[in-house]
C-alpha cells in the first residue's frame, strides 16, 4: 500500500513539477515580451528625448531671427526718423532767417534778389507787442503756451471729424499755430491725410528746438496779411502806415483777425467791408478779455473806437518784379530741382526755401555777353510774321565757354523778356535737331583725324576751308 501511494505521490509531484517548470517557461516568456515592449518603448522615448531638444533649438533659432529682424527694422525706422527729424531742424534754422537770396555773376555783381517780389520786413521778438502777440494767440491757437505742438484735446479730434464729414477731401483747419508755421514754410496744403499726420511730426519736433517765443515770432514774420504783403511789420505797414510797435490794442485785433482771409476784410478794395471789419475785430477783442489778456476798460475803449471806425491809412510798399535774364530763369529752376532732389523735400518747398534762406548763389551768367544776346533777340527784324496769323517766328539762343563747359549766355525768346520766369525756349522747348545734327555728324570724325575738309556754295563762288595737321586754317576762293 506504501509503495502504491509512493508512486502515485511521485507521480503528482512530477506533474506539478511539470506545471511549475511550463508555468516559469510562460511566465518567462511573458516576462520577455514585456521586457522588448519596455525596450522598445525607451528606445522611443530616448529617440523623443534626444529630438525635443533640437526641436527646442530650432523654434528659439527662428524667435532670435525674428527678434532680430524686429530690433534692425526697429533701429533702421528710429535712424531714419532721427535723420528726417535733423534735416527738418536745419532747414527751418536756415529758413528762420526769412531772408532774400541773392545771385551773383562771373564778375561778382549781384543781379538778382530771390524773394524780392514779395513785401517783406523781418523784426525779432522783441520788437512785437505784447497786445498783437496775444490777439493771435486768443483767436488761433488760445492753448499755443500749453501744448507740445499739436493741441490733442481741442485740434486733432476737430481735424479728423473734418477728414471723415467731408469724406477724406478736408483741409483740416483747427491747425495750432506751430502747425501753421509747418504749413506755411513746407508749402503743402494738400487734403490728404498723410499730411496732416507729416505736419503733426514735424510740429513736435518744431517744439523740440525752439521756444514758444521763437516760433511765434516766426509765424508773425511770415504769414500773408494782404495783397502780396507778408508779415506783420509789412501788415502794419500796408494798413496803417506805421510800425507794428506804434499799433493800438484794437488795430492789433484787426491784424489777427484777418488772418483767416486777408483778402476778404481788405479796406482798400472795391467793396465796403467796414461791418465785416468792425464784427472780426470786436470778435478777437471778445476773445482776449475772455483769455484775461485785456481788462474790462481796456476793452470797452477798444470797442469804443472800433465803432467810430477805425483809421486806415495804405503805407508804401516796395516789390520788385523779379524779372531777371533767362540765364538766371534757368539757374533758378535748375537750383530748385537740386534742392528738391537732395534734401528730399517738394519742389514747393524748395522755392520757399530758396525765398527765404537768404543763400548766395555764384552764377555762369557773363553779364557782358547776356547783355550782347539780349540786345540782338529784341530786334524786331527777327520777328517774322506769321502766313497764318499766329504767333511771331521765334528763337532761342545758348552760349558755352568750351574750355570750362560752362553756359555764359542764354536767351529763351524774341523781344524784350517782361515776364519772371516764362517759357525759356532754350531749356524747356524740346526740339528734333533736324539738319542741325549734319555739320556735327561731319566735322566730329575730320575733328578726331584732324583733317577736315568743308565745301559751301557761294552764289557763283566756291570756298574750300582745309584745316591741316597742325590746325591751321586755309582757306581758298575759286570763281567760276
Amino acid at each position: 500500500m506504501k509503495s502504491k501511494h509512493s508512486k502515485e505521490r511521485k507521480n503528482t509531484e512530477k506533474e506539478n513539477g511539470k506545471n511549475i517548470l511550463i508555468s516559469l517557461k510562460t511566465k518567462g516568456k511573458k516576462e520577455d515580451i514585456q521586457n522588448e515592449k519596455n525596450s522598445r518603448k525607451s528606445k522611443r522615448g530616448n529617440k523623443n528625448k534626444i529630438k525635443a531638444p533640437e526641436h527646442t533649438k530650432r523654434k528659439k533659432k527662428i524667435k532670435l531671427i525674428i527678434l532680430l529682424i524686429v530690433v534692425i527694422l526697429i533701429l533702421s525706422s528710429g535712424i531714419r526718423m532721427a535723420i528726417s527729424a535733423n534735416s527738418w531742424k536745419s532747414l527751418v534754422q536756415e529758413m528762420s532767417k526769412n531772408e532774400n537770396s541773392i545771385v551773383k555773376d562771373t564778375d561778382g555783381n549781384t543781379i538778382a534778389e530771390i524773394g524780392s517780389e514779395k513785401a517783406k520786413n523781418k523784426i525779432s521778438a522783441t520788437e512785437i507787442p505784447s497786445n498783437l502777440k496775444n490777439a493771435y494767440v486768443s483767436i488761433e491757437d488760445e492753448r499755443f503756451y500749453k501744448h507740445h505742438g499739436v493741441d490733442v484735446k481741442k485740434r486733432t479730434g476737430a481735424a479728423i471729424v473734418s477728414y471723415v464729414f467731408h469724406r477724406g477731401s478736408s483741409s483740416f483747419g483747427g491747425s495750432s499755430i506751430t502747425q501753421q508755421v509747418v504749413k506755411n514754410l513746407t508749402g503743402d496744403s494738400s487734403s490728404k491725410i498723410s499730411r496732416k499726420v507729416n505736419e503733426w511730426g514735424k510740429a513736435v519736433i518744431l517744439e523740440s528746438f525752439m521756444s514758444k517765443d521763437e516760433i511765434l515770432a516766426l509765424y508773425l514774420n511770415i504769414i500773408y496779411v494782404g495783397p502780396n504783403v507778408y508779415g506783420i511789420e509789412t501788415g502794419a505797414n500796408y494798413y496803417f502806415n506805421k510800425s507794428v510797435k506804434d499799433l493800438s490794442l484794437e488795430e492789433c485785433a484787426f491784424l489777427a483777425g484777418i488772418n483767416n482771409s486777408p483778402n476778404s476784410y481788405n479796406p482798400y478794395g472795391d467793396t465796403d467791408n467796414t461791418e465785416k471789419i468792425k464784427k472780426r475785430t470786436k470778435t478777437v477783442l471778445s476773445k482776449m478779455l475772455e483769455l484775461k489778456y485785456i481788462n474790462e476798460d481796456e476793452y470797452n475803449n477798444a470797442v469804443a473806437n472800433v465803432d467810430s471806425g477805425l483809421k486806415f491809412k495804405k503805407g508804401k510798399i516796395e516789390t520788385e518784379d523779379a524779372v531777371y535774364s533767362y540765364h538766371t530763369d534757368a539757374l533758378i529752376s535748375q537750383l530748385i530741382d537740386d534742392i528738391a532732389n537732395k534734401k528730399k523735400i517738394t519742389k514747393t518747398f524748395a522755392t520757399n526755401y530758396v525765398n527765404m534762406a537768404g543763400l548766395t548763389i555764384y552764377s555762369t551768367q557773363n553779364t557782358s555777353v547776356q547783355k550782347q544776346m539780349e540786345k540782338e533777340f529784341e530786334k524786331t527784324k527777327y520777328q517774322l510774321a506769321s502766313k497764318t496769323g499766329g504767333d511771331h517766328s521765334q528763337s532761342a539762343m545758348v552760349i558755352i565757354d568750351h574750355k570750362t563747359g560752362q553756359v555764359v549766355g542764354c536767351v529763351g525768346g524774341l523781344g524784350k523778356k517782361t515776364t519772371s520766369r516764362g517759357l525759356n525756349r532754350a531749356t524747356q522747348s524740346i526740339r528734333q535737331t533736324g539738319s542741325c545734327i549734319k555739320p556735327i555728324a561731319v566735322l566730329v570724325p575730320g575733328i578726331a583725324k584732324k583733317n577736315l575738309l568743308v565745301q559751301q556754295s557761294l552764289k557763283m563762288n566756291k570756298q574750300f576751308l582745309q584745316m591741316d595737321i597742325n590746325q591751321k586754317i586755309i582757306v581758298t576762293t575759286l570763281e567760276k
